[in-house]
């Protein structure tokens, strides 16, 4: 074989076989997005899927030259749906990175799949303090806070202004059981007593039997969590039962989120809550979020919107710094754990321990024209205890 025809033949030969390496590379990264679109959670989803777009709408089509797909599906806000679409989204539509999602029982059911196949899981919401500790994941990032971040700072917060004497009242699946079981633990350790509880299921409508046993203990204040059409009967109906004129309300953010403010009027008035983040919050980063998601979203953000865009300024700024490789999640992961993001609500970054937020997080009361939450305290850089049960 001469010269000329072996580097012909040889030519040939590479071209082939880098051929569907060339393809591969040329191949949109999939991104799967599992959020509850149905059903009793729809604007939750809805709202951390707007906040997400707004996040791409910033980047473009493209991420360093690549092309990106966004792959949606719906949980429902069930846990063996959650489960059903995952597997969708890893083994049918092979997925680089799954976002998602709201529900902590979904959370929960889902993590073992996404684990296992080794895919980047950026978790907007889900609050189940599973995935920071016994459960924790390289993999996993949450952007929104843990169970814990969501109630046992409202401990000593609340004892402070407002007494020793609480009662707790919460739904009857995770994200209400931990809430409710961190608040007494951290409330009980400041000489605080916890005077009852009660845990109406998901899905209450009526909650006028709990309120006799509330009035009895004659609480100085409830700890009190819902979401939803759950926490609009709750707060309004606690108003019309005469509660609200003797009895202090805090809560986790959801309780009267922006999604269900209107929805509550004037019954939701003088409510504490805790979150990462408030519209109201004045500065700049946050005030250019305001005006884009009026603009886009054609609605005011909340917190669902904020951890949404949260969640794309990482992936992209991750992509960004891959130059559009997506297949090393070990390399994502690293880079996403270095990153303090410029956020809406403000710094935001994680903890190497467990890959849940540090962050500050505002103690906020709702106030009257307009109707919205103005912050009271912020408390800073608060972090998931370390249980020393994480493994990551």
């Amino acid at each position: 074989m001469n010269r000329r025809r072996f580097l012909r033949t040889t030519a040939a030969g590479l071209g082939a076989a880098l051929a569907p390496a060339v393809a591969r590379a040329q191949e949109p990264i999939k991104i799967g997005v599992l959020l509850p679109f149905s059903k009793a959670f729809t604007v939750l989803g809805e709202n951390t899927f707007g906040g997400f777009t707004l996040g791409t709408k910033e980047v473009g089509p493209e991420i360093a030259g690549r092309k990106y797909v966004v792959v949606k599906e719906d949980d429902t806000a069930d846990p063996s749906v959650g489960v059903s679409k995952v597997r969708k989204l890893l083994d049918r539509d092979d997925v680089d990175v799954i976002v998602g999602t709201v529900h902590s029982g979904v959370a929960a059911a889902i993590r073992n799949p996404i684990v296992d196949a080794k895919r980047l899981w950026l978790n907007p919401i889900a609050t189940n303090d599973l995935l920071a500790e016994q459960g924790c994941s390289r993999y996993h990032f949450r952007f929104s806070t843990s169970g814990w971040q969501s109630s046992a700072p409202l401990a000593p917060w609340s004892k402070a202004k407002f007494g020793d004497r609480a009662y707790v009242c919460a739904f009857n699946f995770a994200f209400g059981q931990q809430t409710a079981a961190h608040f007494k633990k951290a409330f009980e350790a400041i000489g605080g007593k916890v005077l009852g509880e009660s845990f109406p299921p998901f899905g209450t409508t009526n909650f006028a039997p709990y309120f006799p046993a509330i009035k009895d203990a004659r609480p100085q204040f409830i700890f009190a969590n819902f979401a939803g059409p759950d926490a609009v009967a709750f707060v309004k109906q606690f108003a019309d039962f005469g509660l609200a004129a003797s009895v202090k309300i805090v809560a986790p953010s959801n309780l009267v989120s922006e999604d269900v403010l209107s929805a509550q009027g004037d019954a939701a008035l003088g409510i504490y809550s805790i979150s990462y983040y408030t519209p109201s919050y004045d500065i700049p980063k946050n005030r250019a979020f305001i005006k884009a998601c009026t603009e886009h979203l054609g609605k005011e953000p909340d917190h669902f919107m904020c951890a949404g865009y949260d969640v794309a300024q990482a992936l992209f700024g991750a992509l960004r710094e891959t130059r559009g490789e997506a297949s090393n999640r070990e390399r994502l992961a690293s880079i996403i754990e270095a990153m303090k993001l410029d956020s809406p609500r403000g710094r935001l970054r994680w903890d190497p321990k467990n890959h849940n937020p540090i962050c500050d997080l505002h103690v906020r009361v709702v106030q009257a024209n307009p109707l919205r939450h103005v912050v009271v305290d912020v408390l800073k850089d608060v972090t998931h205890p370390d249980t020393g049960t994480c493994k990551l």
